[in-house]
């Protein structure tokens, strides 16, 4: 299972990929994308694709909070927090979650139950994939070997999904085509 680096940049990545580049031609005056507003909301897109491993706090890993069931009540919250005005923000944050149980799906699973709930409401089978792309943190701190362990997967998450990151942010900090990004065209 990825760390919460590697949980909270498929959060960002997920979650801008859904947010697109709503409302970046009004986030200024002048119509430029607004640093700001990108930072606030990767934070909140990384927080919430970091927040299903707070399970581990109850001793229910991998259950309900690494499952479809998570992902639709977090939509549901969103909606109703906005009152329904900000239903591809609800859906974003919904990706964030799903891009959770994605990377645990495809990362290797040493605790038991082995993999995630991923279906639940509908069923409470644990799900694995057959091939790890993420290697397993561990969270035996008292082995000699943790530090060096679990800095090696990270730096392996970071590979894998930073440049993926850094493409997204380009493509939502370009100019929104639909306007001349406070220039006028002279012909």
């Amino acid at each position: 299972m990825p760390s919460p680096i590697g949980h909270m940049l498929g959060g960002v990545i997920a979650g801008w990929l859904i947010a697109g580049r709503e409302g970046s031609s009004k986030s200024t005056s002048s119509g430029r994308w607004s640093t700001r507003r990108a930072w606030r909301q990767a934070g909140t897109f990384a927080a919430i694709g970091a927040a299903p491993d707070l399970d581990l706090l109850a001793g229910t890993h991998s259950t309900y909070t690494h499952s479809i069931g998570a992902v639709a009540l977090t939509v549901l919250g969103v909606v109703l927090w906005h009152r329904g005005r900000r239903t591809r923000l609800a859906l974003a944050c919904g990706a964030a979650v799903a891009s959770h149980i994605l990377l645990d799906w495809l990362g290797s699973d040493s605790t038991p139950p082995i993999g995630v709930m991923a279906l639940w409401p509908f069923t409470r089978e644990f799900y694995q994939s057959p091939f790890f792309v993420f290697i397993t943190i561990t969270r035996h701190w008292w082995l000699p070997q943790f530090y060096t362990w679990n800095l090696v997967a990270a730096l392996r998450e970071m590979a894998i999904l930073g440049p993926i990151a850094l493409v997204v942010g380009a493509w939502r900090r370009r100019e929104d085509p639909n306007t001349d990004g406070g220039m006028r065209n002279p012909g």
